[in-house]
């Protein structure tokens, strides 16, 4: 793999979510569309990154779905953390936790997932320059040991540095060669064990160059493949989390 094309989010209404990303965080909305099943999408990238946000509207299925607690994390660094504090607050976004001395702050999109935003270059695992930069997809594990070996033996990814916050979670980052975008995995020991992630709630694309080779490379690694066509597949990782891997050849 050599690209973390983007991270897919089931959303309630495409429209709002996408102007509440666009006034909060500055991404941009570069496309969007309806499928041929009626799921209406909008393409969300801030500007310098590559790896980008796809609001799903998946009306079909309707709006009545759950998230579950701490499953889902999206951390957006920032150069200035009192500024973007700011900039919440006057367009009317309740803060969770944090504040400018604890160099973070947790917000909730409108669909419910959870948003970090970091001015600290150990919690995001990258630094912001000019302007907000999507520093990491973070996603909770059952185990962390078994989740890393699944990114990293089958999917490229390299483990970073792994570390224990404050409140006794362990941290996994992953970084696929050439990305800014991270991979952050936790391991949450003193919460209950995490629901298996509900189907269609999410997922992370990555492309590969010959769809038929990597279906050969996951059957010979005893990783079920579902085939979507020729040039699309699916994954499910050890807690229910969607890959999306995608063939384009080389131009």
């Amino acid at each position: 793999m050599s690209k973390f094309l983007h991270v897919s989010l089931r959303s309630r209404g495409r429209d709002q979510t996408s102007e509440w990303y666009q006034k909060n965080l500055g991404f941009e909305e570069r496309r969007r569309g309806t499928t041929g099943i009626g799921t209406q999408t909008a393409v969300l990238a801030l500007p310098g990154n590559e790896t980008y946000i796809e609001v799903s509207d998946r009306a079909r299925l309707g709006h009545d779905f759950e998230i579950p607690a701490e499953a889902i994390v999206l951390v957006i660094q920032v150069p200035d953390l009192k500024v973007a504090i700011q900039r919440l607050r006057q367009n009317g976004v309740e803060i969770a936790e944090g504040d400018e001395s604890s160099g973070f702050v947790f917000v909730q999109d409108p669909d419910g997932y959870d948003v970090l935003l970091t001015d600290q270059e150990e919690i995001a695992g990258s630094r912001a320059k000019d302007g907000n930069a999507f520093a990491s997809f973070s996603i909770r594990a059952n185990d962390l040991d078994r989740s890393v070996k699944f990114y990293t033996e089958h999917f490229g990814w390299q483990e970073r540095r792994r570390f224990k916050t404050d409140r006794g979670t362990n941290m996994a980052i992953l970084e696929l060669p050439g990305n800014d975008t991270m991979l952050a995995i936790r391991e949450m020991p003193s919460a209950p064990p995490m629901a298996r992630i509900p189907e269609n709630l999410m997922h992370i694309a990555l492309p590969v160059p010959d769809m038929q080779q990597f279906r050969q490379e996951m059957q010979g690694k005893g990783v079920p493949v579902e085939p979507d066509g020729d040039r699309m597949s699916w994954v499910t990782d050890p807690d229910g989390y969607e890959l999306e891997i995608i063939e384009r050849r080389p131009e």
